[in-house]
C-alpha cells in the first residue's frame, strides 16, 4: 500500500505520519510519500529519498529540519520519501502530490475540537473530503490513543453503510482493503428513529431486513464479515451504540450523488464522523449513482 502523509512539523503532522505507518505496514509494497506543502512563493519543488541528507543546499535549513524530523518519525521497513512542494492551495497540492506517487490514499492528522475528544475535520480534510480523487484517512489524538492501546496496530476495519444502492461498493472496496492489511472486516449500519414514519411498529422489522440484507450482501461477494444494525433515537445515539475494540479503523463511503471516483461526503456520513473516537477514512465512489 502506497500512501501519502500531509505533515506539518507539529503533533498533527506526527500523529499522520504515525496512522499512515500503522495503515501500511505488512502491506505490499509498503510505503509513504511525507509531502511538506509551502506557499506557493516559496522557490523549492523536489523529491529526497529517506535517509538522502544532500538535500539542504536546494531547500532551506527549516524545511531540511522538517524533513529530518518526520523521516525520523517512520518505523523501519517502510520506504519513506519526502516531498517540499509550493503550491496556491494545499488541498489541491496534495491530491496532485497523491496522483504522482500512485497513492491509495492520503493521511492526515486530526484536530481535537470537542471537550470529549471527538473528531472535527479542519480546513484542508474538509476540502478533501468534499474533491479527492483517493481515498481521506484521519486521526484525532484520542483515536490514536486507541491504536497506540493495540501496540500500534490495526486490528479490524469497520465499514459504515447504508440500506441504499452504494452499499455494495464501499463493502467491496473495504473487503479489499482488510484484505491488503489482513485485518478482519465488520460491516455497520447505524438506523435512526426519525428515519421511521412509526418506530415503535416498524424498528423491529426495519432492523431485522436491514441485517438480512447486508448479510446476503457480503454473503454474495463471497466474504466473511461481521454484520451489526444498531439503533438510536438520532444518529448519534445509534453510533453511541456500537462498541469498538482497541486498533480498529472505520470507513465511510462517498454520497451517493458524488462524481464517479471522487470524494463527497454527504451530511449523514459527516455527522457519524464526528462522533467516532477511532481512526478513520472516507473512501470515494466507484461508479456513477444510478
Amino acid at each position: 500500500m502506497k500512501l501519502l502523509v500531509g505533515y506539518t512539523a507539529d503533533q498533527r503532522g506526527a500523529e499522520a505520519i504515525e496512522l499512515a505507518s500503522a495503515l501500511v505496514a505488512g502491506t505490499r509494497d509498503a510505503s509513504l510519500r511525507i509531502a511538506i506543502v509551502l506557499p506557493a512563493a516559496t522557490p523549492f519543488n523536489a523529491v529526497y529519498p529517506g535517509g538522502d541528507h544532500g538535500f539542504s543546499s536546494i531547500l532551506s535549513d527549516q524545511v531540511d529540519r522538517w524533513a529530518a524530523q518526520a523521516l525520523a518519525l517512520v518505523p523501519e521497513g517502510i520506504a519513506t520519501s519526502v516531498v517540499a512542494r509550493s503550491v496556491p492551495s494545499v488541498a489541491e497540492g496534495l491530491i496532485a502530490l497523491g496522483e504522482e506517487f500512485g497513492a491509495h490514499g492520503i493521511v492526515l492528522g486530526g484536530r481535537k475540537r470537542h471537550r470529549a475528544g471527538f473528531f472535527s475535520p479542519g480546513a484542508i480534510a474538509n476540502a478533501l473530503l468534499h474533491s479527492s480523487p483517493m481515498a481521506v484517512f484521519m486521526s484525532s489524538p484520542a483515536s490514536l490513543a486507541t491504536l497506540r492501546a493495540a501496540g500500534g496496530k490495526i486490528t479490524r476495519l469497520t465499514a459504515f453503510v447504508g440500506d441504499r444502492p452504494g452499499a455494495r461498493e464501499v463493502i467491496g472496496l473495504s473487503a479489499r482493503i482488510a484484505a491488503a492489511c489482513g485485518l478482519p472486516l465488520r460491516v455497520a449500519t447505524l438506523v435512526s428513529h426519525m428515519d421511521l414514519a412509526d418506530p415503535r411498529l416498524e424498528l423491529d422489522d426495519h432492523l431485522a431486513q436491514t441485517r438480512s440484507y447486508l448479510q446476503e450482501l457480503t454473503g454474495s461477494l463471497g466474504l466473511e464479515a461481521v454484520v451489526e444494525v444498531v439503533s438510536g433515537r438520532g444518529l448519534d445515539e445509534a453510533a453511541a451504540q456500537l462498541s469498538w475494540q482497541d486498533g480498529d479503523l472505520a470507513l465511510l463511503g462517498s454520497a451517493r450523488l458524488a462524481a464517479p471516483r471522487r470524494l463527497f461526503i454527504g451530511p449523514k456520513a459527516q455527522r457519524i464522523l464526528g462522533q467516532l473516537n477511532v481512526p478513520m477514512g472516507v473512501i470515494p465512489t466507484l461508479e456513477a449513482a444510478s
